[in-house]
């Protein structure tokens, strides 16, 4: 019998106890999958959730959140780990059209971390030499305070050349074997160690405690590991209905009034859904409305065109349709079964996408020095 938990990192350590379950309960290292390559932040963040849990894994990178969400769809790894949205950047795209596609993958946990941009050069390199930076696309808009400053001296333009990579980690391995003190790259601070690179400068993305909030997800069913899979060991996580959601809290402690106290705490229960409505008046209040009045916490509402997602939740659809994603607090099974069926009333179709444990920590925004705010409106 497990005792109530009082932090975060107990939460996280109470649901992955199950992971023992895939394969032996001597704890062997299990395949997790990841968004880049060894030393990027992806990676980081899966060796911090797992690591938390005490659960060794052997880190596997992919190029692509495509290749993520299929290594996991067939079986091939025992769960992955991708970045969903950024403090700066916000929601990335591909992530929710993966979740969307592989209908077998789920949520299974999240995690947030801040991100220690850095720049890195080789060692002897200043930051008078640099005149090319590579990285991430994503990692030269949440970093584009710093890189105009770098790219002038006074009033002369340095003409800063910028060169995208498809992960931070690799850009490093780049800049590490051209061998060429003109060149930089942002990245994390173990990247730069990997690859021997020194950090010249830190903390230089436009809020000095940027953070990414990563997902968990995992197989409905993997064979190839003891039968269970992520989503179902502990948290009972699977895309199905009915939900586990009061077994979950028994056994995890946690209180069924959690999730009125605020939003998306650590160790709150947490639901992501992604619903189709038809293009009609009110549709869209239509759907909150099932969570307002019955006082469900809605921690965050995007969307993506349903063209772009075709064939996973709508068979067919027009230009300038939507699907929506909802991340919510449900209190307890009844609630949520009651909800979603509500919901179904007023739209083509939900999906469950994942029932899990909030684990983000909310930092302060802080504008670092190399952001010049007078470039947003008042």
């Amino acid at each position: 019998m497990t005792t109530p938990a009082t932090t975060s990192a107990q939460f996280v350590k109470l649901i992955n106890q199950g992971f023992a379950d895939l394969k032996s309960r001597d704890m062997k290292p299990v395949p997790v999958a990841f968004l880049g390559s060894e030393g990027s932040f992806t990676c980081d963040a899966a060796k911090k959730y797992f690591g938390d849990a005490g659960q060794p894994i052997i880190p596997k990178g992919y190029p692509s959140f495509e290749s993520v969400f299929k290594a996991v769809s067939s079986g091939d790894v025992y769960a992955g780990v991708v970045p969903i949205e950024s403090t700066w950047s916000g929601s990335f795209a591909r992530c929710y059209d993966s979740l969307l596609r592989h209908k077998n993958v789920s949520i299974a946990g999240e995690l947030s971390v801040l991100d220690a941009h850095c720049l890195c050069a080789l060692r002897g390199s200043s930051k008078a030499d640099i005149r090319i930076v590579h990285t991430h696309p994503d990692m030269f808009e949440q970093c584009s305070g710093f890189l105009e400053k770098l790219g002038r001296k006074g009033e002369v333009d340095l003409d800063l050349d910028l060169v995208s990579e498809i992960d931070s980690a690799t850009a490093c391995a780049k800049v590490a074997k051209l061998n060429d003190k003109k060149r930089a790259v942002i990245c994390s601070p173990s990247a730069a160690k990997l690859h021997n690179l020194q950090v010249i400068e830190s903390g230089v993305a436009n809020d000095a405690n940027i953070a990414s909030r990563y997902i968990v997800v995992g197989r409905e069913l993997n064979a190839k590991y003891g039968g269970k899979s992520l989503t179902e060991t502990k948290a009972k996580e699977c895309s199905k209905e009915p939900f586990q959601i009061e077994a979950l809290k028994k056994e995890l402690g946690a209180s069924t009034e959690d999730a009125t106290n605020g939003g998306s705490r650590s160790g709150t229960l947490k639901s992501t859904i992604a619903v189709a409505m038809h293009n009609e008046a009110q549709g869209l209040f239509k759907v909150l409305s099932c969570f307002a009045l019955r006082g469900i916490n809605v921690t965050k509402l995007d969307s993506r065109p349903a063209s772009s997602v075709l064939g996973t939740i709508l068979d067919d659809s027009l230009h300038w349709e939507y699907v929506f994603f909802i991340d919510f607090e449900p209190r307890n099974e009844k609630v949520v079964q009651t909800v979603v069926a509500n919901i179904r009333e007023y739209t083509a179709s939900v999906r469950v996408l994942g029932v899990y444990m909030a684990n983000l920590n909310k930092g302060k925004v802080r504008p670092s020095q190399f952001l010049d705010l007078d470039v947003f409106p008042s």
